[in-house]
């Protein structure tokens, strides 16, 4: 289990802007809205490319209703950047 550490807030609207895809990085589908923060703002999550994914609004409610898991996540984004799921945690 991943216990969570509080992240030091970055905030930076380029890494938001440079992290958007049109398509949804978890199912495939059409994707435009903002990408998500694995780590929530409100915990300290920052605007740096892996804590950020984009998905479909259909996975993002999905994520914050807690259907798809936070591990899940972090472990596409490993993928995406060539990371551990460690390294990216």
């Amino acid at each position: 289990m991943l216990s969570l550490a509080r992240h030091k807030r970055v905030k930076d609207r380029k890494a938001i802007q440079a992290a958007r895809k049109n398509y949804c990085e978890r199912c495939g589908a059409h994707a435009d809205i903002e990408p998500h923060h694995i780590f929530t703002v409100g915990s300290g999550g920052g605007d740096v490319r892996i804590n950020l994914i984009q998905l479909c609004t259909c996975c993002h409610i999905a994520t914050h209703n807690g259907s798809i898991e936070r591990k899940e996540l972090l472990a596409i984004v490993a993928r995406r950047e060539g990371q551990t799921v460690d390294d990216v945690y």
